[in-house]
């Protein structure tokens, strides 16, 4: 049987995303003190809550599980990108890595209308660079 790595892994993407166990918890519907118990290994979560934690992350199940995340992001990139974390523009898939995974995860847990924002405004950006490179050529 592969190793477990559930247990660092809770703590680790908990701390990196700058998450409380209160909202991690709220956002999972259990009891703080269940997941303060899940997190330092004294309980191990049921499947459910298993999958409600890789989908507050957005990483695979596999991933949470078995992958140690503690390490640099760039040494995780390559389970990452064969995780289900990639997007689709046209048609074609880019993988992410463990930084833009993160990023995502904080934009996922922003509200709608922020999240809004951010996307106009990378529209925006993206309008002007390439106005930009036009103008240079």
């Amino acid at each position: 049987m592969r190793d477990l790595k559930l247990v660092d892994n809770m703590r680790e993407l908990r701390t990196t995303n700058g998450y409380s166990q209160q909202f991690v918890s709220n956002h999972i519907h259990i009891a703080r003190q269940t997941y303060s118990l899940y997190e330092t290994g004294k309980r191990l979560p049921d499947l459910k809550t298993v999958c409600d934690l890789a989908d507050l992350y957005h990483i695979s199940v596999d991933l949470l599980l078995y992958t140690d995340l503690s390490v640099d992001s760039d040494q995780i990139a390559d389970s990452i990108a064969n995780s289900h974390l990639a997007i689709t523009p046209e048609n074609s898939a880019i993988p992410l890595n463990g930084t833009d995974a993160r990023m995502l995860t904080n934009y996922k847990s922003l509200p709608p209308e922020v999240q809004q924002e951010i996307r106009e405004y990378i529209l925006f950006k993206k309008k002007r660079l390439e106005a930009r490179q036009a103008s240079e050529s």
